[in-house]
């Protein structure tokens, strides 16, 4: 019996033990093991029964679930899984655990087939051709079509292209019109899905290129070309102005803005025939020109004060440019011009301070007033053969220029032409001149020798003055007045041979001439005037052979402390207006005279105040 009631509690204790762990099973499970999210975006469910707590694991970015646990449900939880668009396609998979038990969900999401452009649709591509690359955005393969009306200047380098660009080659543009092309980018699959862009290829016929300083888009003032400007757009480093019809003019002060232009290099291109007065005015940033090929005329200041500008090339065909073109171009060191121009303007380069090299036209028959005026580094330059005129002030002030060989043809030169001149060592001016101006070979301190020619009839005044070296000059026969301060302050003259015909000796002709010692006036002579002779200290002798002289005034030989014989064989004692001709002279002066006029002269109410001087010629 006792046996018996133990079999009966073992069997007992273990029915009890099976329930209990019948009770402690874990009861787990996901009614989904893979779900796929819509393309476009969405949310999926999945349902979690449990029995006990669980756990989400292996979350991404794109894919965010609704919860990341639970407590566990006999009925089951809901747990979303939300995404949104995809261009490309994705998955992830997710871990769900329980007590000892995980479950794995594979969650999806396919591509959108996507293209789009990723910057502009309109290209250009400067007339010489180049490459495009066209950018957009694809997870689709696909292909480029180039329109067969294109076919002959635009070409796709591949048919399968990358998902990011496509690339084009164009070729030069040898028309006279601009041209454009649709070129598609589409699906290889799915050609309806295609982007689009216009390819722009101008003429070298009708733009202009240029660069700024800033790199931002020039404006041209109001009417600046002949031209409707139908684009003006900056890329890759160069801006464009593109017109619908072919440009030839650029009109008056076309790209003056303001103070501040910032316009730094410009091409022209051919077709433009001229440009108008003051057209690049004040374009101080303005570094390079290039002009075009059938360019005939430059207006007046048209690239005046362009100081930074260094390089100016002429072109072929150019025939006039005008006043002051190149004014105050303080950086301009270098100008080349064909033989086609025939008139350069006056004041053209006056104040280059740094131009050093000028080619000039040979068919240039007048250099006019103040061309080079003040180009002080200027040190290359040939005369044209043609030359007629050199006009006032038109090399003034150009001290590094060295001696020059003036034309055959030549026949004037103006006043203050070659003034200041520093370089200057002789000049042999050509038979064939009649006119030398005022002060046009002043200032020269290294001249030292002087060829004047026989045709020559007017020395204007101050014509050699300061010439420091000059030492000896036979003025032409055909001379009858010596300019005022002809010779003043040629401290090195030594001899001067003066023409027969001479009639007057301005005033201050040999002023300051210290070297020279001796000096015969011709039988001609009327008047001596203002202080011609005055500080010539090495004068000593002194003949004036005119019988007949009128006056001789102030100062004349004043200040001439050598001069001990005054010879003046003027019958009638010549006027003198002012008693100072003699001022700061030697007590040892004589002043000979006739015989027959001695007491005439002594007689004489301004002469006698030089009676003591007065002695009979022998």
């Amino acid at each position: 019996m006792r046996r018996l009631f133990s079999l009966f509690v073992v069997a007992l204790l273990v029915f009890v033990a099976g329930c209990s762990n019948d009770m402690d099973m874990v009861q787990f499970s996901l009614d989904k093991s893979k779900v796929e999210i819509p393309a476009g975006g969405g949310t999926v469910e999945v349902r979690v029964v449990s029995n006990m707590a669980w756990e989400l694991t292996g979350y991404t970015s794109w894919c965010k679930p609704s919860v990341k646990s639970g407590k566990g449900s006999a009925t089951g939880e809901v747990v979303t899984f939300t995404a949104e668009r995809a261009d490309k396609e994705r998955k992830v998979t997710y871990r769900f655990k329980a007590g000892g038990e995980t479950f794995e969900l594979v969650v999806k999401q396919g591509m959108v087939p996507q293209l789009k452009t990723s910057d502009t649709n309109i290209h250009w591509v400067m007339p010489e051709g180049g490459e495009v690359v066209l950018r957009y955005e694809a997870n689709i393969e696909c292909e480029v079509v180039v329109p067969d009306e294109a076919a002959e200047w635009l070409s796709a380098d591949t048919r399968a292209l990358g998902l990011r660009s496509a690339r084009l080659v164009t070729q030069p543009n040898t028309t006279n019109i601009s041209r454009e092309a649709e070129v598609v980018v589409r699906s290889v699959e799915n050609p309806i899905m295609s982007v689009k862009f216009t390819v722009r290829q101008p003429s070298d016929k009708n733009i202009i290129r240029y660069t700024t300083s800033d790199g931002k888009i020039f404006e041209p003032s109001s009417g600046a070309f002949n031209a409707a400007i139908t684009n003006n757009l900056y890329l890759d480093g160069v801006g464009i102005i593109e017109f619908k019809n072919r440009l030839t003019t650029i009109r008056n002060k076309a790209f003056v803005l303001s103070y501040f232009n910032n316009l730094k290099s410009i091409v022209l291109p051919d077709g433009v025939e001229s440009i108008g007065e003051a057209a690049f005015y004040q374009c101080f940033l303005l570094e390079d020109v290039a002009l075009s090929k059938s360019l005939l005329s430059i207006g007046e200041s048209a690239f005046a004060e362009c100081e930074s500008l260094t390089d100016v090339v002429i072109p072929d065909g150019v025939q006039t440019i005008g006043d002051g073109a190149f004014l105050e171009c303080n950086e301009l060191r270098s100008v080349t011009m064909s033989d086609s121009v025939t008139s350069l303007g006056a004041l053209c380069f006056d104040g280059c301070e740094s131009l050093e090299r000028v080619r000039l036209s040979d068919n240039i028959t007048t250099i006019q007033s103040s061309t080079f005026y003040g180009c002080v580094a200027l040190r290359e330059l040939n005369i044209p053969s043609k030359l007629e005129t050199v006009d006032c002030y038109a090399f003034c002030g150009c001290i590094a220029l060295p001696d020059i060989k003036l034309g055959d043809g030549l026949k004037s030169i103006g006043d203050y032409a070659f003034m200041s001149c520093h370089e200057f060592t002789e000049i042999d001016i050509p038979e064939g001149v009649t006119l030398m101006g005022d002060n046009c070979l002043g200032d020269c301190p290294k001249l030292v020798r002087v060829s004047l020619p026989e045709s020559l009839e007017v020395l204007g005044a101050n014509t050699f003055v300061s010439c420091l070296l000059l030492r000896e000059v036979n003025i032409p026969e055909s001379i009858t007045k010596l300019g005022d301060g002809l010779f003043q302050g040629c401290e090195s003259l030594e001899s001067v041979v003066l023409p027969p015909m001479l009639k007057v000796v301005g005033d201050f002709a040999f002023a300051g001439c210290t070297s020279l010692a001796e000096i015969d006036i011709p039988a001609t002579v009327t008047h001596i005037n203002q202080s011609a002779f005055a500080y010539c200290h090495s004068l000593e002798r002194a003949t004036v052979h005119s019988e007949h002289l009128k006056q001789i005034q102030g100062g004349a030989f004043a200040y001439c402390p050598s001069l001990t014989h005054l010879e003046l064989y003027s019958i009638e004692p010549p006027q003198l207006p002012e008693l100072s001709i003699f001022d700061g002279c030697s007590e040892k002066l004589g002043v000979y005279v006739p015989t027959e006029s001695v007491e005439t002269y002594k007689g004489d109410a301004a002469w006698s105040t030089y009676a003591n001087y007065i002695l009979p010629l022998e």
